[in-house]
């Protein structure tokens, strides 16, 4: 009895801070990252990290997750001597609807997500940037213009090493409800966005995502596939080899019956960060780390290419 006690109650400490998630008969630990700090009962999501670990950007909101009408904005913490700092709004967030942040390379530059009004104009989610002044304070955002912005809405801006931007987007003529996009760079000028193709979009839903420096590894969100643990959002993996995308893999691992989306490798490619509702009851999210070689090895050993 004593025994049976023991296994219970440590069984509920290590949930409380850790997530296990059994699939095929495997375990993997995933934890929150920085509970009652930066995860807290408020809906947080969408995390970027600095090349060097650390700096953290995230969006944050006080309202309930999934509502619609969610207003968001970006915070960041740095950690000194081991530990995170108190999370504080950026300075260029707050008055507006702002989301999905990601830090460059450099970490001089930080591509978002904002409904913020451009010349006077109210209109749809679209990517923005805003970039460090000498003195490494944050300066003016500015909206991307078209090709790269459409009357649709556009998500999940992210870049590889050589500056690339991907993102999602629901523009017109697509391949479904929501498709990922890349823009190459040339001469510090994006080029008109590319369709990544109908191997890694569908019919239904891919939105936001995340790739690699090498950009040739995507991670991202989908919604409504058949392999779906959730129909509102799993995480799927996919490969490039010799300009083809890999057919996407459901990583089985990390999604649940909620929402699992926002993917963020760290640099060195050995830690995934991700955000997650853990069911479909939840009113919030939390930001997520699990180990990903092990994923990394597993999924690029089954990666298939159709010819």
């Amino acid at each position: 009895m004593k025994d049976l006690i023991f296994k219970t109650v440590t069984t509920i400490l290590l949930f409380h801070n850790t997530l296990i998630l059994a699939q095929d008969d495997r375990e993997t630990n995933i934890f929150m990252f920085e509970q009652k700090n930066i995860s807290t009962n408020s809906v947080e999501y969408s995390s970027s990290f600095s090349s060097s670990g650390t700096e953290i950007y995230f969006a944050r909101s006080n309202n309930k997750w999934g509502t619609g009408n969610m207003k968001s904005s970006i915070y960041y913490s740095v950690k000194k001597n081991g530990k995170w700092s108190i999370p504080e709004q950026t300075s260029f967030s707050g008055q507006f609807d702002d989301s999905g942040p990601h830090l460059n390379k450099d970490g001089n530059t930080l591509y978002f997500i904002s409904k913020r009004p451009s010349k006077g104009i109210q209109i749809s989610a679209d990517i923005w940037v805003v970039k460090k002044d000498g003195m490494g304070k944050w300066g003016v955002p500015f909206r991307l213009d078209a090709p790269l912005n459409s009357e649709a809405r556009e998500y999940s801006p992210r870049t590889d090493d050589m500056g690339n931007l991907y993102f999602a987007s629901d523009r017109p003529n697509g391949y479904g409800q929501g498709d990922l996009y890349m823009a190459r760079i040339e001469n510090e000028e994006f080029n008109e966005p590319i369709n990544l193709g109908n191997v890694v979009n569908t019919e239904k839903g891919e939105w936001n995502l995340e790739i690699n420096g090498n950009g040739d590894l995507l991670i991202f969100e989908a919604s409504e596939r058949k392999e779906n643990v959730s129909s509102y959002g799993d995480l799927y993996i996919s490969f490039k080899l010799d300009n083809k995308w890999s057919i996407p893999q459901n990583i089985k691992e990390l999604n649940t019956s909620g929402s699992d989306l926002y993917p963020h490798l760290t640099n060195d490619g050995n830690t995934l960060f991700f955000t997650s509702s853990n069911s479909l009851k939840s009113g919030d999210t939390n930001i997520y780390f699990t180990e990903f070689v092990t994923i990394y090895k597993k999924y690029k050993a089954q990666a298939i290419f159709s010819k």
